[in-house]
């Protein structure tokens, strides 16, 4: 049986993630529909980085354990609807995001992977408010705002 680095990455097996400190921790089967570096303000501040590389899944396709440790916050992004943002409320790690004009996806921070080495993002989306310390990847598609 080949090991994990031989194996054909866009098709993974069970794949897992958690928070800092293991409160919250995830599991899925299926490929993400997307990846991307997000560089948008919103995107910054909750992360407290240039940007948030994260990726999309049904949100029927991950099973979340300690949902009770999930905080949550909501706003308005910029096309006006709600964008909600879960974090573990033990240790702050920023989980998960989702958006009311798409409820059915969820959006996991990459580095809550446990193993992300697989991830390959394909786009970087709002690269017009990307920061000049962090700019937009080489290697991937440019989008001022949404693709």
């Amino acid at each position: 049986m080949p090991d994990q680095k031989t194996r054909d990455h866009k098709t993974p097996d069970q794949k897992t993630g958690h928070c800092l400190c293991q409160a919250v921790q995830y599991v899925f089967f299926t490929t993400p529909l997307a990846a991307v570096h997000c560089h948008c303000i919103d995107c910054q501040r909750a992360t407290g980085s240039g940007y948030a590389t994260v990726f999309g899944l049904l949100r029927s396709d991950v099973a979340i354990s300690g949902e009770a440790n999930l905080s949550h916050y909501s706003l308005a992004a910029d096309s006006g609807q709600r964008v909600t943002r879960s974090f573990c409320r033990q240790c702050g790690s920023p989980l998960f995001t989702e958006a009311d004009n798409n409820p059915e996806l969820i959006w996991i921070k990459a580095g809550s992977l446990n193993d992300g080495g697989w991830l390959e993002p394909t786009d970087a989306c709002w690269t017009g408010s990307a920061q000049n310390w962090a700019p937009a990847q080489n290697g991937v598609a440019h989008h001022a705002g949404n693709p």
